[in-house]
């Protein structure tokens, strides 16, 4: 029996997966900040605009702090980017795994097995774990 050889370059997985790839890159190349878990701090220096959900009910949504969240993980501050978003230090994880499995899968011409899987659990599992994680970081951590 032959190897299955990949698919062509180009698929939509394909291109979802380099986005995959620059969110897990990119924040190593943004600055933190000294703080580390202000919300906004890293937000508001790349020009975005500010979270319409925390601006409208004060409270940070799920997504608020991600992006600190992952810039803290990429320069190794673990405990920080948990109290920046505690979503951010799983969620990387899932995601890196995601994209190394998809990798090798992709390269023995087998992408489909990882991709039924994702479509059946993946959405799900994701979001639960944002709005467990968020309503924990709503009760616990101070400042939220």
């Amino acid at each position: 029996m032959m190897p299955k050889t990949p698919s062509k370059f180009g698929t939509p997985y394909d291109f979802f997966a380099l986005i995959i790839a620059g969110a897990l890159i990119v924040p190593f190349f943004l600055d933190p900040g000294t703080t580390g878990t202000n919300l906004s701090g890293l937000h508001t220096r790349l020009h975005l605009p500010p979270c319409l959900f925390l601006v409208i009910t004060g409270l940070p949504c799920p997504f608020c702090g991600l992006t600190t969240s992952f810039a803290l993980l990429t320069h190794g501050a673990l405990g920080r980017a948990f109290l920046a978003n505690p979503s951010g230090p799983p969620l990387y994880g899932i995601m890196l795994c995601l994209l190394v499995i998809y990798v090798i899968l992709r390269l023995r011409g087998r992408e489909n097995l990882l991709l039924s899987l994702i479509n059946r659990i993946s959405g799900k599992m994701l979001i639960i774990m944002l709005v467990v994680m968020w309503i924990a970081r709503l009760a616990v951590i101070p400042g939220n």
